[in-house]
């Protein structure tokens, strides 16, 4: 079964109370970081133990476990708790309470986990860790990139005055987003990722260990709803929280986040609405490309502007039109002459999907 918090596989978790049976199943974890993230809050941290007072006060009780054929021990309505549906609305949205039964004059309510709750409320917090980094940005960023003065300098403005700006680039394979983003690794304090392979264990993890700046994410509109839950935080306050063991730890990062992907159809609207500046490319022309490719991978890759050049002409004529992928190409290089360009790029062409190759 899923986790009605995580939506992630659960084998042994904890039941959530329903009508006549249980409505689903909860990580310990992902009750106790909810709880910890609620209390955070004063005046909800007090809900929350007058809730698990009354109930423990209350149980067993046989009506809440005939209605809940045994899935809860007790259950209340809010005028017995004396505390208003709107309050209550939080800590539903939360999982951290359930409706047991509903009918068109009452509504029941149980809490989820009401040991796990408890244990969590009463775990001392441990110290919140807040890290900060001056970003010291060098003479040549961007040079390789031909045009977007403009974003050149709103960028480096962001990342050298400490301006909170989250910027999502978007564009189809061979414009400037995916550049920008390797231009951008360059820089201290980064960490890259992949939204097809992130996941909210890895990056939160990644946060801890790597105390990054700036965030490159590519692939944005493949990242995961769990890998979405992070990020939504991390963009919004820098908090990263992390729950094992009845214990957590808490992290406040100074980030900047630039990702990019080649759509936004498919980010979810809540992390889209994270980022402050969204930027849409076009595709670079030919002779852009070539320019492109030859103070790139001269610059970085240790060949010729000749040779990059020639890299650049195969790649956009017979492969994908993908700065990466001439990157690549410039890394297989036995010799540095144009054959054995030709013989990367015959390779490549031999074992690509179709799609991806031009006649």
């Amino acid at each position: 079964m899923l986790c009605n918090i995580c939506y992630q596989e659960v084998d042994n978790g904890v039941i959530v109370p329903g009508f006549q049976k249980a409505a689903g199943i909860c990580h310990e974890d992902c009750i106790t970081e909810a709880t910890l993230k609620i209390a955070a809050d004063p005046s909800k941290e007090g809900l929350l133990r007058h809730l698990v007072e009354y109930e423990e006060s209350r149980t067993p009780q046989d009506r809440a476990r005939d209605i809940s054929d045994g899935s809860a021990d007790v259950c209340w309505e809010w005028t017995e708790v004396n505390i208003p549906y709107y309050r209550i609305r939080p800590l539903l949205d939360a999982g951290l309470v359930t409706v047991v039964f509903r009918t068109n004059r009452s509504t029941n309510y149980a809490l989820v986990g009401r040991r796990i709750i408890k244990e969590a409320l009463n775990t001392e917090e441990q110290t919140t860790e807040e890290h900060t980094e001056t970003v010291e940005i060098p003479a040549d960023l961007f040079s390789c990139i031909i045009g977007y003065e403009d974003i050149k300098e709103e960028i480096k403005f962001t990342l050298t005055h400490g301006k909170k700006n989250h910027y999502l680039l978007v564009g189809p394979p061979a414009t400037a987003k995916s550049l920008f983003l390797m231009e951008l690794g360059r820089l201290r304090a980064t960490y890259s990722a992949t939204g097809s392979r992130v996941t909210a264990a890895g990056l939160t993890d990644a946060f801890f260990n790597y105390k990054p700046n700036i965030l490159l994410l590519d692939e944005i509109d493949k990242v995961s709803m769990d890998a979405t839950a992070v990020l939504l935080s991390a963009m919004e306050t820098g908090d990263i929280l992390v729950t094992k063991y009845k214990t957590h730890q808490q992290l406040k990062l100074d980030l900047a986040v630039f990702a990019a992907g080649n759509t936004d159809r498919n980010v979810a609207p809540e992390l889209l609405s994270r980022f402050d500046t969204k930027l849409y490319f076009s595709s670079y022309s030919f002779a852009d490309f070539i320019t492109i490719c030859g103070k790139y991978l001269s610059a970085y890759e240790g060949v010729s502007e000749e040779l990059a050049e020639y890299i650049g002409r195969q790649t956009w004529n017979l492969l994908d039109k993908d700065i990466r992928t001439a990157r690549g190409i410039a890394r297989q290089i036995r010799e540095p002459v144009s054959t054995d360009v030709d013989r990367i790029v015959n390779f490549r062409k031999k074992y690509a999907k179709m799609s991806e190759v031009h006649a």
